[in-house]
């Protein structure tokens, strides 16, 4: 009986030990603004809009603790829509999760496996480009004032096509030495008899020391033919934090085809006083190509966190396009409907 009783209770203790190294963990953002587009020629828009700073979301992380230093996890990440129960309009064309492709778990699902040997990921994620532009930028590729309203080469990720999330991909990234993180990814297109259709790659490297962070990434896309290239992208910047004031600067190339060959330029400053912190940008876009459709941005926004979960947001950017340009204010999830737009709101992340 004494030993049944040992037995059972060595049992418990290395299942609970078992248990201590596994987690799963719920998280998400609720995100609702005041959305006020002008500058189009139909007239004005005013809605109420969910994921103005970004996509409102629910997701789920995990990690479980293999030994030797080794580690796997997962994330699933689906977006839904705050203000609606679905349907379409003209500054919001997804249906039902407003996000990632209009897909459940479209945002994000990949698995991860973390090692001494670096990371190795597979399965739907943000490609290094974006995750290097966002984290420049001063309004994290979201509000009125995001720096890519103005870059054709991101300006059409907000319905989600290519260069943002990648299906199908694989993403290794050394581990961290000095700062320094070397990364490469591969999307494939998984067309029968072409593999190469559709084919996107991308490299990176970043170093993150200190006030420091400086990156530079390069995004590749094979046309749907498999014969050559559609877009290729050149993203160098950095930020660096002053305390009192923090810097952000960011160029960008993209070519490809004779009609895509840009340059973009963006210089933006983060100002905190207190619990709120003032962002503001300008960008630059420069149209290489004959078409010669420049345009500029000024974008400035501010959030002021109630807490350490909830904040209250406002931007306000404009566009002035050259020469037939197209470009419009949107933010993290829509693609707007002029070429100013303000916002206002509140975030809750959980």
């Amino acid at each position: 009986m004494k030993k049944s009783l040992l037995a059972l209770a060595v049992l418990t203790a290395v299942s609970g030990a078992a248990s201590a190294q596994s987690s799963v963990t719920l998280y998400g953002k609720i995100d609702l603004g005041m959305v006020y587009d002008s500058g189009n020629a139909n007239g004005k828009s005013v809605r109420i809009s969910s994921g103005v700073t970004g996509g409102s979301r629910l997701g789920f992380k995990g990690v479980e603790d293999l030994g030797g230093g080794n580690k796997f996890s997962f994330q699933l990440e689906t977006g839904f829509c705050a203000d609606q129960a679905g349907g379409t309009s003209q500054a919001n064309p997804s249906t039902a999760f407003c996000t990632g492709s209009n897909s459940f778990m479209g945002r994000q699902a990949h698995g991860d496996l973390t090692g001494a040997f670096g990371a190795l990921s597979a399965g739907r994620q943000y490609s290094l480009g974006f995750n290097n532009l966002a984290t420049i930028d001063p309004f994290g590729a979201g509000f009125a004032g995001q720096a890519n309203n103005t870059n054709a080469a991101q300006n059409i990720y907000l319905v989600d096509p290519s260069g943002i999330r990648l299906n199908n991909s694989v993403t290794y990234s050394t581990p961290n030495t000095a700062g320094f993180t070397a990364s490469v990814e591969a999307a494939l297109g998984e067309q029968t008899g072409n593999w190469q259709a559709s084919r996107e790659t991308g490299a990176g490297l970043n170093y993150a020391a200190g006030p420091a962070y400086a990156g530079v990434s390069y995004y590749h896309l094979d046309n749907s033919a498999g014969t050559g290239v559609a877009k290729k992208v050149l993203t160098i910047g950095g930020t660096y934090d002053f305390g009192v004031v923090k810097i952000h600067g960011l160029g960008q190339s993209v070519t490809g085809p004779s009609t895509l060959d840009y340059r973009s330029f963006m210089a933006g400053v983060t100002v905190p006083i207190g619990q709120a912190q003032i962002m503001a940008s300008y960008v630059r876009h420069n149209d290489r190509t004959v078409a010669n459709q420049d345009a500029s941005q000024v974008g400035i926004g501010a959030l002021y966190a109630l807490s350490k979960r909830t904040s209250l947001y406002t931007s306000f950017a404009r566009i002035q396009n050259m020469h037939g340009a197209p470009y419009l204010v949107g933010n993290a999830t829509e693609v707007g409907t002029g070429t100013k737009a303000f916002n206002a709101g509140v975030v809750h992340n959980f």
